[in-house]
C-alpha cells in the first residue's frame, strides 16, 4: 500500500492522513483505458464530473474507500485534488491608445482588420445576450454550459459578458463608442465558472477540451482564459501544459492574464508561468503609463513573464443582468432591455482580452501564423514603460507598428 500511495499527490495524502473530508473532488490521470476506473467510481456511488480525454484525465467526486481502491488499479497513473480557479472603466481602445480611423478600422494605413471570420474561445462565467453581442449579428456561435447545462447564453456573474465586450462588442448601444477590439470576430463561450466567479481546475480543462474539439467548426484561432489559479504544483500545471500543447499543435494560441496578486516581484502564479501561453499583465493608463498596482509580476532572475502588458484600469465594457436565466423548462427566455448597458471594471483579465482581440486581427491578416509568428509581431511592436522588466515583460503593444506598411509605403 505504501508504494501505491505514490500515486497520490502530497496534498491529497495530507488530506487523507488528517481525515479532512468524507468525499474528495479529484482529478484521476490514467494510462490508456478508463472503463474499469469509471465502473469502480459508479459502483461505489461516486460521481463522474468530466472525462477530459485529450489529456487522459477524469474528474470525480469519490469517498475515501473508493479513492484507496482506485490506486490499486494498474490503469490509474496519479490522483490529485481538483483545485479552485478564480476569475481574476474608459473604453478598451482609448485606454490602449487606439483611435478609430476614418474607415472605422483599428489599424492605421491600408489595413481594414476587424477579426472577420476568426473564432475566439472564451472560458468564463458565460455571456449575456447583450445587444452589442447580438447586433448587427449574433457573435455567440456556440455556448456550452458546464455549470447548469443550459442551452442558451446567460451570465449570472457578469465577468464573461464584460470580457466578451472587450473582445468583440459592436458598440451598438453607444453608437460605436464602446466597441471591442475585433468587432467582426465571433465567440465560442464555455461557462466554467459559477455566479460567485469560482470554478475548478477540472471544469476549465474540460472547457478548453471543448473549444479544441469544436475549433475547426468555428475557426477558433485564439483561446482567451481570463482566470487565474494560485497553485504552483507541477501536478496541476502539467495538466494545463499538456492541453495547451494540443491547442498549439492545432495552431491555436492561448492568452492568459498575469493575475491580480499585486505588483511585487515573484507574485505571478499558476498557468501564467507556463511557456505555452502568452501572459498579459496590467497597465494603468489614466495618468500616463504605469503598472496596475494589482498586476502580478515575475522574477528579476528570470524575466520571462509576463510577456506583455495592456490597459486594465477603469475600462468600460458590457453590463449584465445577472438575474437573467436563459431558459425555463427547456424553453428559451428572452432578456429585458438593460437600463445601464455599460459598466466599468479593472483587472488583468481585461488586458488578456484586449490582446486576445489583437491576435484575432493578426489571424485575419494571415490565418497561417503560428505561436512564434504572433509573438514576434507583438514583440516587434512593443515599447517599454519606466518600470522593471519583471513587471512588464516586453512592454505594451503599439498597433500602429504591428504590421508592415503595404507596398513598402
Amino acid at each position: 500500500m505504501f508504494s501505491l500511495k505514490r500515486k497520490l499527490s502530497p496534498a491529497l495524502k495530507d488530506s487523507l492522513k488528517n481525515n479532512f473530508y468524507n468525499r474528495y473532488r479529484v482529478l484521476i490521470e490514467y494510462k490508456s483505458i478508463k472503463n474499469e476506473i469509471e465502473k469502480k467510481i459508479k459502483f461505489s456511488n461516486g460521481e463522474i464530473l468530466f472525462s477530459i480525454e485529450e489529456i487522459q484525465c477524469i474528474a470525480a467526486n469519490i469517498n475515501t474507500t473508493t479513492l484507496l481502491r482506485l490506486i490499486e488499479l494498474p490503469e490509474v497513473k496519479y490522483i490529485l485534488l481538483d483545485e479552485y480557479a478564480f476569475l481574476c472603466g474608459r473604453t478598451p481602445l482609448l485606454s490602449n491608445g487606439v483611435s478609430l480611423q476614418s474607415n472605422n478600422s483599428i489599424l492605421k494605413g491600408d489595413y481594414s482588420l476587424s477579426g472577420r471570420n476568426i473564432g475566439i474561445g472564451l472560458v468564463d462565467s458565460g455571456c449575456y445576450p447583450h445587444k452589442d453581442i447580438i447586433y448587427p449579428n449574433n457573435k455567440i456561435k456556440c455556448f456550452i454550459d458546464l455549470i447548469n447545462d443550459y442551452k442558451y447564453p446567460y451570465d449570472d456573474n457578469g465577468h464573461g459578458t464584460f470580457i466578451s465586450g472587450v473582445l468583440c462588442g459592436s458598440g451598438h448601444e453607444s453608437k460605436n463608442k464602446n466597441r471591442g477590439i475585433a468587432i467582426n470576430s465571433h465567440l465560442l463561450v464555455v461557462k466554467a465558472f459559477d455566479s460567485s466567479g469560482k470554478g475548478y481546475v477540472s471544469s476549465t480543462l474540460m472547457a478548453i477540451q471543448k473549444i479544441i474539439e469544436f475549433s475547426e467548426d468555428y475557426n477558433v484561432k485564439v483561446i482567451c482564459l481570463p482566470f487565474e489559479i494560485y497553485n504552483t504544483s507541477n501536478d496541476i500545471l502539467s495538466l494545463y501544459s499538456k492541453i495547451f500543447k494540443i491547442a498549439l499543435q492545432k495552431n491555436i494560441i492561448i492568452i492568459v492574464p498575469s493575475g491580480n496578486n499585486g505588483n511585487e516581484e515573484d507574485s505571478i502564479r499558476g498557468i501564467a508561468t507556463l511557456k505555452e501561453v502568452i501572459t498579459i499583465g496590467g497597465m494603468d493608463t489614466r495618468f500616463g503609463n504605469n503598472i496596475y498596482p494589482f498586476s502580478s509580476c515575475g522574477s528579476s532572475k528570470s524575466s520571462s513573464k509576463p510577456d506583455f502588458i495592456a490597459a486594465s484600469v477603469d475600462i468600460i465594457s458590457l453590463n449584465t443582468d445577472t438575474n437573467y436565466i436563459s431558459e425555463r423548462n427547456g424553453l428559451k427566455i428572452y432578456p429585458k432591455k438593460l437600463s445601464k448597458p455599460y459598466t466599468e471594471y479593472s483587472g488583468t483579465s481585461i488586458a488578456c482580452a484586449y490582446i486576445s482581440g489583437v491576435c484575432a486581427l493578426l489571424y485575419e491578416y494571415n490565418s497561417e501564423l503560428n505561436f512564434k509568428d504572433i509573438y514576434g509581431l507583438l514583440k516587434s511592436s512593443s515599447s517599454f514603460i519606466k518600470e522593471k522588466k519583471c513587471m512588464q515583460g516586453n512592454g505594451y503593444i503599439d498597433l500602429n507598428k504591428i504590421l508592415p506598411k503595404k507596398d513598402g509605403k
